[in-house]
């Protein structure tokens, strides 16, 4: 039979489903270590000794009994939260403390009071219809989703926005919803979005003065201010900026073989190809 190393000693620890997320952390810097150095101080190893014993079965046993009331109540409300919420996350943290035999703080069961009375059965019913609500209601979910596309640029609603992106089946809460669809930069974006367009598809246009070179990049190379270019598609992008003209166009240059997006408020109705400025007569 192998000999059992500090390496498989601290990887089981690891693994195990009821380390807190702090010793888990604490066991992995001792694994790093123990690979770094190939050895662990006697300080460390009597570490992983007092791991061992703190998440050994018989203990967890022990303590599963001692505090079963408080188990109990945690693992009601952690089935009542919204799974990858912060308040999810937060009471899992305390299944594992207490199956641990840690005692709670003061301030640890203040919060879990006040989770508690947000997710009661009034709470838990809100939150049903809300999901019935943006279940049956597309353009909730186009919304959110436009948002999110927007927010996937600024790194802001990190794990809403990844949620929303990565899986089709994800409902937000309706305080996630709120925050980031109902802001006044999100606001700005969706009228951008949903406002008529100012130029079609076929019509031609040219950029306007102080486009910024980075917009009029095209290929390997920028365009002239004076290019002339058709419009090809109308909301073509995501938006990335919550200023005023950001719907997104697709424009295909006179000439070129490739298109570019641009925002509107950078382009403007180009002039006939040909037509040329009418000088104004000298009165007589």
């Amino acid at each position: 039979m192998p000999r059992l190393t500090y390496r498989d000693r601290l990887e089981t620890l690891i693994a195990n489903p009821a380390i807190s997320a702090r010793d888990r952390s604490f066991a992995t810097s001792l694994l790093s270590y123990y690979e770094r150095k190939g050895r662990l101080s006697a300080g460390r190893v009597k570490w992983v000794a007092t791991l061992e014993e703190r998440y050994s079965a018989e203990n967890l046993a022990m303590a599963a009994a001692k505090n079963q009331g408080m188990l109990s109540r945690l693992t009601c409300l952690h089935e009542r939260t919204e799974p990858s919420s912060w308040a999810n996350g937060f009471v899992e943290s305390l299944v594992n403390q207490v199956s641990a035999d840690r005692r709670l703080s003061e301030r640890q069961l203040q919060t879990l009071k006040k989770i508690e009375a947000e997710h009661d059965d009034a709470a838990v019913s809100e939150r049903q219809k809300w999901v019935e609500t943006y279940k049956n209601d597309p353009k909730l979910r186009q919304d959110a989703l436009i948002a999110a596309r927007y927010y996937k640029t600024t790194g802001y609603f990190g794990s809403t926005v990844h949620n929303l992106l990565s899986d089709d089946a994800f409902v937000p809460t309706y305080g996630q919803y709120n925050k980031m669809v109902k802001n006044k930069y999100a606001q700005k974006v969706l009228l951008a979005h949903y406002a008529e367009a100012k130029y079609q598809t076929g019509q031609l246009v040219a950029f306007r003065a102080g486009t910024p070179t980075a917009n009029r990049r095209c290929g390997g190379g920028y365009l002239h201010m004076n290019t002339t270019m058709m419009v090809v598609g109308v909301n073509a992008g995501d938006i990335t900026s919550a200023a005023r003209g950001s719907k997104v166009y697709k424009v295909l240059p006179v000439g070129k073989a490739e298109t570019l997006l641009v925002e509107e408020r950078w382009i403007m109705k180009a002039r006939k190809l040909g037509a040329k400025k009418k000088v104004a007569e000298n009165p007589s």
